[in-house]
């Protein structure tokens, strides 16, 4: 029965002018990811290296979420939570803001205190379960690396996957990773290692 209201609300009628009815161009667009939310806001702000484009460190951010999820799946709960603490201080604060990859002490009343609680929370249950304090901080530091990768350019070789792409060697072997391929160019140790 919809689909005969919606042929007969948004089907064009016999006439040189076209009537558009509400809703029927198009459909509802989807909700923003959390990482479009968040690069949108850096491109906003300035924070994103020339030549990176939101769009761009969206799919990167999105692409290096799903790979640190597989491989550092004690770490899942943690990246959750960042991910919707950052995109909660992205829609409610300013460019100077200082919530989201720290776990802060923020008034009840602030727009993001559940997703803050919830951050805290998902960081003390990854020490506890792995008996290991510094594994929640591990897991933010891989998250910042990963934020990083996402806003700066690639300056290497042209590649189609991240086999394509030479390993980089960090002077800081925490930070030395397999080659990566960004958008059609390998990352290089510039890139990486800072």
């Amino acid at each position: 029965m919809k689909t005969i209201q919606n042929i007969l609300l948004c089907g064009p009628f016999v006439s040189v002018v076209v009537v558009a009815l509400a809703g029927c161009l198009s459909e509802p667009a989807a909700p923003a990811k959390p990482e479009e939310i968040r690069c949108d806001k850096l491109a906003e702000c300035g924070k994103l290296s020339e030549g990176v484009e939101a769009e761009q460190c969206a799919v990167t951010m999105g692409l290096l979420h799903d790979q640190a999820v597989k491989e550092l799946d004690v770490c899942t709960p943690v990246f959750q939570r960042i991910e919707s603490l950052i995109a909660c201080a992205a829609q409610q604060e300013g460019c100077e803001s200082d919530v989201g990859m720290e776990a802060a002490d923020l008034p009840q009343d602030h727009p993001c205190f559940e997703e803050n609680e919830s951050y805290k929370r998902a960081l003390q249950e990854v020490g506890d379960q792995r008996h290991e304090p510094d594994t929640a901080a591990l897991c933010v530091f891989f998250y910042e690396r990963a934020m990083e990768l996402a806003t700066t350019p690639a300056t290497g070789k042209a590649c189609t996957t991240s086999d394509d792409c030479p390993d980089v060697e960090c002077p800081d072997p925490a930070l030395g990773r397999h080659g990566y391929c960004q958008s059609g160019k390998c990352k290089t140790a510039i890139d990486i290692c800072g």
